[in-house]
C-alpha cells in the first residue's frame, strides 16, 4: 500500500508539473490509460469474489438435490435426515450472507468509480476503493473457510449414510473343489459397524464355519462332502441398518495346490519338546535327537532361510516370467547353449533324471531326485510347456506367494561348451534341467550373488512347495536302528529325505563314501539293508545308488561303520504332499 501511494503520489506531482507546461496531452493519454488497468484490476477482484459465491451456491444447490434423495432411502432415518436439513439451511444463509456482502460491494465500488471529477480525485478514489475490497476480502475469506469446513462435515455424513454394506471374497466366482476336502474363503467387509455379522446357510451335505479374524476380515471354512457335485453356501451379511445376502458357488474339480494344502505345525520346533503328531507319532520315541529347525514361530510359510531375501521390483517379476531372460553368470559360468528338451525320457520324472556335472549343486540334484521318486505328478503339475523351446515353472516367492517363472532352452555350459548343469543319462536336458535353470532366475533375483553351489536342500524345497519346515539330524546321534526309524517313516509320509558323510572312502559296494555332498535317500531294495542312498553323481548301471547297512547286516564289501558318518535333512514337502501316493517302494533303477 505504502508503495502505491508513493506511486500516485509521484503522479500527482507528475500530474501538477505537466499542467504548468505548454502541453499536457501526451501524459494525459498515458493517465486515462492507467486509469483503465486500475479499473479492470478492481473488477477482476470484485468478479474473482462472485465467482467464489456463485461456486458455494452451485455447490448448496447439489447438496440439497442429495438430501432430496436421501429422503426417498429406506437406510436414512428420519431424524438423521433432520439433522441434514437443518445444517443445509444453517450453511445456505451463510452463503447468502457472503453474496450480500459481496453484492453491496459491488454496488458500492460502482457508484463511486462514476462519481469522481478529477484525476486527482480519482487517484483517491481508488485508493478508498481498494481498501474496501482488501476488508471485504479478508473478511470473506474466513466466511468461505468456515462455509467449506462445514462442507466436509455433511459430505462425511452423506457419504456414510450412501456407504453400501459389502462383502469381498479372495475367491473365484466359481470355487474348484477337491471332493470331501475342506476350502478356506478370506472375506473383506466394508462399511461395517460394531453389529456387523458375518453367518452362512450352506446346501445339505456341505459345512460352512466363520471365524472373524477383525471387525473387517475373517474366513469361511467350507467343508465340502466326499460325494462332490455342485453347491453354493448363502452368506449374510448384517448391520444396524443394512442386511445383505451374497452367494458362494462351488464345482467339483481340482484346486490349486495353494488352496488345496493345509499348513498344520505338526513339526518338532526343539530338541527339548518333540512333537509327537509328527508322523502320527512314529517318530516320538526319536524326536528329542533332532536340531536345526528351519522354522518358528511367526515366520511365514518359507521358513527362516528366506526373511532377508530381496523382495522383487515389478520389473524383476516381468524378468522372471521373460523365457529368454537368464542370469548373466552362476558358479563361475557365463556361457549359455541351446539344446534340445526332453522333459520326461523315462515317460515320467525319474531319479535318473538328475546327474550332477560341473557345478556343485548337489544338495538342488539329489532334493529334485527325492521328489520325483516321492511325487512324480507334483513335478509334473509345476512344468508347463509352452514350446518346444519354453517352459513356465511354478515357484514361490520368499513371502510364500506363488509366482511363474519362465525358462527357454538354452542351458549353462563350460567354456568347452560342455553341459555344466544336472542332465538326465546321456546329457539329456530333462525336467530337472528345466527347474535348476528356474531356481537359478529365482535366485540371481531374490538373493542376489547366491549360487547354487552350498545351495542347501532345505533351502531349495521351499521355492516349489512353499513350505520351509525341517530339521536335521547330526552324526553319531543315533543307533542305525534310530536312523533307519527316522528315514523309513519319513519317507513311508511322503517326507523328503537329504543327507551325507562325515567319512571319506567307506565302501559301499561299487562305490564309496563322499564328503561335503548332498544324497538322496530310499528305501532300501536289500531287505536286511537300512535303506538306499543315491550319488547325484548318477554313475554306473545302478544309478549310482547305494545300499547302506548296519556292522550286523554289512555284506562283504560293505563298511558297517557308516551309519554313525551319516547326517539327516528332513524336509517337508508342502504342496507336493498333495501328490504323493505312498507307501513309499523300494527304486526301481531304468535301463537306458
Amino acid at each position: 500500500m505504502k508503495k502505491k501511494l508513493l506511486f500516485i503520489g509521484l503522479l500527482s506531482l507528475l500530474c501538477c508539473w505537466v499542467t504548468s507546461c505548454y502541453d499536457d496531452s501526451e501524459l494525459r493519454e498515458r493517465l486515462d490509460k492507467l486509469e483503465e488497468v486500475t479499473v479492470a484490476s478492481i473488477n477482476q477482484q470484485l468478479s474473482a469474489l462472485q465467482s467464489s459465491v456463485n461456486l458455494l451456491v452451485e455447490t448448496d444447490n447439489s447438496l440439497k438435490n442429495t438430501i432430496t434423495l436421501l429422503e426417498g432411502s429406506d437406510r436414512v432415518q428420519q431424524s438423521q435426515l433432520d439433522s441434514l436439513i437443518a445444517k443445509e439451511a444453517e450453511l445456505a444463509l451463510q452463503i447468502a450472507s457472503v453474496q450480500t456482502t459481496i453484492s453491496t460491494l459491488q454496488g458500492w465500488v460502482d457508484e463511486r468509480l462514476q462519481s469522481y471529477v478529477t484525476s486527482e480525485d480519482f487517484n483517491t478514489q481508488l485508493l478508498v476503493i481498494q481498501d474496501s475490497i482488501n476488508a471485504v476480502s479478508g473478511r470473506t475469506s474466513a466466511q468461505f473457510a468456515s462455509i467449506q469446513e462445514q462442507l466436509n462435515l455433511i459430505n462425511a455424513q452423506i457419504a456414510k449414510l450412501f456407504a453400501t454394506l459389502e462383502i469381498i471374497f479372495e475367491a473365484a466366482e466359481e470355487i474348484t473343489y477337491t471332493p470331501g476336502t475342506e476350502v478356506v474363503v478370506s472375506y473383506t467387509l466394508i462399511n461395517t459397524d460394531e453389529k456387523t455379522k458375518v453367518e452362512c446357510m450352506p446346501d445339505a451335505g456341505w459345512m460352512a464355519v466363520v471365524t472373524p479374524t477383525s471387525a473387517e476380515a475373517g474366513t469361511i471354512t467350507v467343508t465340502t462332502p466326499s460325494t462332490g457335485g455342485e453347491g453354493k453356501v448363502i452368506v449374510f451379511v448384517g448391520s444396524t441398518t443394512n442386511t445383505i445376502m451374497r452367494f458362494l458357488y462351488f464345482v467339483e474339480g481340482m484346486q490349486a495346490d495353494e488352496d488345496r494344502y493345509r499348513f498344520i505345525g505338526s513339526w518338532p520346533q526343539s530338541a527339548t519338546q518333540p512333537n509327537g503328531s509328527l508322523c502320527g507319532g512314529e517318530l516320538s520315541s526319536v524326536l528329542s535327537k533332532t536340531s536345526g529347525r528351519t522354522y518358528g514361530a511367526g515366520e511365514n510359510h518359507m521358513g527362516s532361510a528366506f526373511q532377508k531375501d530381496h523382495r522383487a521390483t515389478a520389473e524383476e517379476m516381468e524378468w522372471l516370467a521373460d523365457y529368454t531372460a537368464k542370469p548373466e553368470k552362476m558358479d563361475g559360468f557365463s556361457k549359455w547353449m541351446t539344446r534340445r528338451v526332453t522333459l520326461y525320457p523315462f515317460e515320467k520324472p525319474l531319479p535318473a533324471d538328475c546327474n550332477q556335472h560341473s557345478i556343485g549343486d548337489c544338495n538342488t540334484v539329489s532334493t529334485l531326485a527325492t521328489m520325483a521318486y516321492l511325487y512324480p505328478r507334483f513335478i509334473q503339475s509345476i512344468i508347463t510347456q509352452v514350446s518346444d523351446k519354453e517352459f513356465q515353472v511354478k515357484m514361490f516367492d520368499p513371502d510364500g506367494k506363488r509366482i511363474i517363472v519362465g525358462v527357454d532352452n538354452k542351458v549353462l555350459c563350460t567354456n568347452e561348451s560342455a553341459i555344466a548343469q544336472m542332465t538326465g543319462k546321456s546329457s539329456r536336458i530333462t525336467w530337472a534341467t528345466i527347474l535348476e535353470k528356474a531356481i537359478m532366475k529365482w535366485l540371481y533375483v531374490f538373493r542376489p550373488g547366491a549360487e547354487l553351489g552350498g545351495f542347501g536342500a532345505e533351502g531349495m524345497t521351499p521355492l516349489f512347495t512353499g513350505d520351509g519346515r525341517s530339521f536335521a539330524v547330526s552324526p553319531g546321534k543315533c543307533t542305525p536302528e534310530e536312523l533307519k526309524l527316522f528315514v523309513t517313516v519319513s519317507l513311508q509320509h511322503g517326507l523328503i529325505v537329504n543327507g551325507g558323510f562325515n567319512k571319506q572312502g567307506l565302501k559301499l559296494g561299487n562305490h564309496e563314501t563322499i564328503t561335503a555332498h548332498g544324497h538322496s535317500f530310499f528305501m532300501a531294495n536289500d531287505p536286511n539293508a537300512l535303506f538306499a542312498i543315491r550319488n547325484p553323481w548318477g554313475q554306473g548301471s545302478d544309478d549310482h545308488v547305494m545300499q547302506c547297512y548296519d556292522a550286523d547286516h554289512a555284506p562283504s564289501g560293505y563298511d558297517g561303520s557308516i551309519p554313525s558318518t551319516i547326517d539327516l535333512r528332513i524336509i517337508s514337502p508342502g504342496i507336493a504332499s498333495l501328490y504323493y501316493d505312498g507307501p513309499a517302494q523300494p527304486y526301481e533303477i531304468p535301463t537306458w
